[in-house]
Protein backbone atom coordinates (compact mmCIF):
# COMPACT_ATOMS: atom_id res chain seq x y z
CA UNK A 1 0.00 0.00 0.00
CA UNK A 2 1.24 3.48 -0.78
CA UNK A 3 2.33 5.58 2.18
CA UNK A 4 1.80 9.14 3.28
CA UNK A 5 4.98 10.81 4.49
CA UNK A 6 4.98 13.64 7.00
CA UNK A 7 8.24 15.46 7.74
CA UNK A 8 8.71 18.43 10.06
CA UNK A 9 10.92 21.01 8.36
CA UNK A 10 11.41 24.30 10.18
CA UNK A 11 7.83 24.42 11.46
CA UNK A 12 6.48 23.53 8.02
CA UNK A 13 4.87 20.14 7.48
CA UNK A 14 5.55 18.56 4.14
CA UNK A 15 3.68 15.49 3.02
CA UNK A 16 3.13 13.59 -0.17
CA UNK A 17 -0.18 12.13 -1.18
CA UNK A 18 -0.70 9.55 -3.90
CA UNK A 19 -3.06 10.68 -6.62
CA UNK A 20 -6.26 8.68 -6.14
CA UNK A 21 -8.12 9.67 -9.27
CA UNK A 22 -7.35 10.26 -12.90
CA UNK A 23 -7.18 13.93 -13.87
CA UNK A 24 -10.47 14.85 -15.49
CA UNK A 25 -12.17 18.05 -16.43
CA UNK A 26 -14.31 19.74 -13.80
CA UNK A 27 -18.07 19.65 -14.28
CA UNK A 28 -19.57 22.79 -15.72
CA UNK A 29 -21.44 24.78 -13.09
CA UNK A 30 -25.08 25.75 -13.55
CA UNK A 31 -25.01 29.53 -13.97
CA UNK A 32 -28.62 30.42 -14.60
CA UNK A 33 -30.26 29.80 -11.23
CA UNK A 34 -32.40 32.69 -9.94
CA UNK A 35 -29.67 34.06 -7.67
CA UNK A 36 -27.35 34.44 -10.66
CA UNK A 37 -29.71 36.66 -12.63
CA UNK A 38 -28.19 40.06 -11.85
CA UNK A 39 -29.19 41.67 -15.13
CA UNK A 40 -25.59 42.23 -16.27
CA UNK A 41 -24.39 39.77 -18.94
CA UNK A 42 -20.78 40.94 -18.48
CA UNK A 43 -20.80 39.78 -14.86
CA UNK A 44 -22.32 36.45 -15.84
CA UNK A 45 -19.69 36.01 -18.56
CA UNK A 46 -16.87 36.87 -16.14
CA UNK A 47 -18.24 34.35 -13.64
CA UNK A 48 -18.36 31.63 -16.29
CA UNK A 49 -14.76 32.35 -17.26
CA UNK A 50 -13.75 31.62 -13.66
CA UNK A 51 -16.06 28.57 -13.52
CA UNK A 52 -18.01 30.26 -10.74
CA UNK A 53 -21.58 31.08 -9.94
CA UNK A 54 -22.33 34.79 -10.14
CA UNK A 55 -22.60 35.03 -6.35
CA UNK A 56 -19.16 33.47 -5.95
CA UNK A 57 -17.69 35.82 -8.53
CA UNK A 58 -19.20 38.95 -7.00
CA UNK A 59 -18.14 37.99 -3.47
CA UNK A 60 -14.61 36.76 -4.34
CA UNK A 61 -15.56 33.41 -2.86
CA UNK A 62 -15.73 29.69 -3.42
CA UNK A 63 -18.92 28.22 -1.97
CA UNK A 64 -19.00 24.93 -3.86
CA UNK A 65 -16.29 22.60 -5.07
CA UNK A 66 -16.11 19.63 -7.41
CA UNK A 67 -15.97 16.20 -5.78
CA UNK A 68 -17.29 17.56 -2.46
CA UNK A 69 -20.88 17.45 -1.29
CA UNK A 70 -20.55 20.24 1.26
CA UNK A 71 -17.93 22.90 1.93
CA UNK A 72 -17.33 25.77 4.31
CA UNK A 73 -17.45 28.87 2.07
CA UNK A 74 -14.14 30.72 1.72
CA UNK A 75 -13.99 34.39 0.74
CA UNK A 76 -11.44 37.19 1.00
CA UNK A 77 -12.51 40.77 1.56
CA UNK A 78 -9.24 42.68 1.50
CA UNK A 79 -7.10 44.22 4.24
CA UNK A 80 -4.20 41.84 3.61
CA UNK A 81 -1.26 42.49 5.92
CA UNK A 82 1.93 42.40 3.82
CA UNK A 83 5.21 41.96 5.71
CA UNK A 84 3.56 43.43 8.80
CA UNK A 85 1.92 46.40 7.06
CA UNK A 86 -1.86 46.50 6.63
CA UNK A 87 -2.89 47.29 3.06
CA UNK A 88 -6.07 47.66 1.04
CA UNK A 89 -5.06 44.68 -1.12
CA UNK A 90 -7.41 41.79 -1.82
CA UNK A 91 -6.23 38.30 -2.75
CA UNK A 92 -8.46 36.52 -5.25
CA UNK A 93 -10.20 33.27 -4.33
CA UNK A 94 -10.64 30.93 -7.29
CA UNK A 95 -11.55 27.30 -7.97
CA UNK A 96 -8.66 24.80 -7.84
CA UNK A 97 -7.78 22.03 -10.24
CA UNK A 98 -9.79 18.87 -9.61
CA UNK A 99 -6.65 16.80 -9.06
CA UNK A 100 -5.71 18.90 -6.03
CA UNK A 101 -9.12 18.28 -4.45
CA UNK A 102 -8.72 14.52 -4.71
CA UNK A 103 -5.20 14.40 -3.26
CA UNK A 104 -5.89 16.61 -0.25
CA UNK A 105 -9.08 14.68 0.49
CA UNK A 106 -6.97 11.53 0.62
CA UNK A 107 -4.41 13.19 2.92
CA UNK A 108 -7.12 14.48 5.25
CA UNK A 109 -8.65 11.01 5.51
CA UNK A 110 -5.27 9.53 6.47
CA UNK A 111 -4.97 12.18 9.21
CA UNK A 112 -8.45 11.31 10.45
CA UNK A 113 -9.72 14.71 9.38
CA UNK A 114 -11.88 16.23 6.69
CA UNK A 115 -11.45 18.85 3.99
CA UNK A 116 -13.51 21.99 4.57
CA UNK A 117 -12.67 23.66 1.24
CA UNK A 118 -9.95 23.94 -1.41
CA UNK A 119 -9.28 27.22 -3.20
CA UNK A 120 -6.68 28.79 -5.47
CA UNK A 121 -5.33 32.05 -4.06
CA UNK A 122 -4.21 34.68 -6.55
CA UNK A 123 -1.99 37.58 -5.53
CA UNK A 124 -2.04 41.01 -7.20
CA UNK A 125 0.23 41.24 -10.24
CA UNK A 126 3.72 42.48 -9.45
CA UNK A 127 3.35 42.12 -5.68
CA UNK A 128 6.47 40.78 -3.95
CA UNK A 129 6.68 40.02 -0.25
CA UNK A 130 7.93 37.50 2.29
CA UNK A 131 4.72 36.80 4.20
CA UNK A 132 1.16 37.98 3.82
CA UNK A 133 -1.34 37.58 6.66
CA UNK A 134 -4.66 36.88 4.95
CA UNK A 135 -7.98 36.95 6.76
CA UNK A 136 -10.38 34.54 5.05
CA UNK A 137 -14.08 34.82 5.72
CA UNK A 138 -15.22 31.27 6.47
CA UNK A 139 -18.84 31.26 7.67
CA UNK A 140 -19.48 28.18 9.75
CA UNK A 141 -16.08 28.06 11.44
CA UNK A 142 -16.33 28.31 15.24
CA UNK A 143 -13.95 29.52 17.95
CA UNK A 144 -11.38 26.89 18.86
CA UNK A 145 -12.00 24.68 15.82
CA UNK A 146 -8.80 22.82 14.90
CA UNK A 147 -8.33 24.05 11.34
CA UNK A 148 -5.08 23.45 9.49
CA UNK A 149 -4.26 25.03 6.13
CA UNK A 150 -2.07 23.25 3.58
CA UNK A 151 -0.56 24.67 0.39
CA UNK A 152 0.10 22.59 -2.71
CA UNK A 153 3.84 22.76 -3.42
CA UNK A 154 4.60 20.46 -6.35
CA UNK A 155 4.11 16.95 -7.72
CA UNK A 156 6.60 14.12 -7.46
CA UNK A 157 5.56 11.49 -9.96
CA UNK A 158 2.07 10.45 -8.89
CA UNK A 159 2.37 12.19 -5.52
CA UNK A 160 1.30 15.72 -4.63
CA UNK A 161 3.43 17.48 -2.02
CA UNK A 162 1.57 19.76 0.42
CA UNK A 163 3.13 22.11 2.99
CA UNK A 164 1.39 23.18 6.16
CA UNK A 165 1.00 26.96 6.45
CA UNK A 166 0.92 28.95 9.68
CA UNK A 167 -2.61 29.63 10.91
CA UNK A 168 -2.41 32.61 13.26
CA UNK A 169 -6.07 32.79 14.27
CA UNK A 170 -9.26 30.73 14.11
CA UNK A 171 -12.33 32.54 15.34
CA UNK A 172 -16.01 32.56 14.51
CA UNK A 173 -16.37 32.76 10.72
CA UNK A 174 -12.69 33.60 10.14
CA UNK A 175 -9.37 31.83 9.55
CA UNK A 176 -6.22 33.97 9.34
CA UNK A 177 -3.33 32.38 7.45
CA UNK A 178 0.25 33.39 6.63
CA UNK A 179 0.68 32.85 2.88
CA UNK A 180 4.08 32.91 1.17
CA UNK A 181 4.82 34.88 -1.96
CA UNK A 182 3.57 32.40 -4.54
CA UNK A 183 -0.09 32.08 -3.50
CA UNK A 184 -1.45 28.97 -5.22
CA UNK A 185 -3.80 26.22 -4.11
CA UNK A 186 -4.57 25.97 -0.40
CA UNK A 187 -6.81 23.57 1.51
CA UNK A 188 -8.65 24.13 4.77
CA UNK A 189 -8.66 20.90 6.76
CA UNK A 190 -10.18 20.10 10.12
CA UNK A 191 -8.09 17.51 11.97
CA UNK A 192 -8.17 15.97 15.44
CA UNK A 193 -5.69 17.64 17.80
CA UNK A 194 -3.64 14.44 18.18
CA UNK A 195 -3.22 14.24 14.37
CA UNK A 196 -1.86 17.74 14.00
CA UNK A 197 1.83 16.75 13.90
CA UNK A 198 2.21 12.97 13.72
CA UNK A 199 0.69 10.92 10.93
CA UNK A 200 1.30 7.15 10.96
CA UNK A 201 2.37 5.64 7.65
CA UNK A 202 0.08 3.10 6.07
Amino acid sequence: MKKIVLLALAATLVFSVPVMAKEVGAPVAVYLEDSSNVGDPDITTAAIEEDKLVGEYMNNAVTGIWAMDRVIPVAQGGGVVVDGVKTNLTFSVLKPELRRVYTIKNAAAIMGGSVLNVVKVGIPAGLRYETASVNFYTPGIVDGQNVKVFQYAYSEGENDIWNELTVTEVRKDHVVVNIPNNGGVIAFVEVPAKAATDVPAE
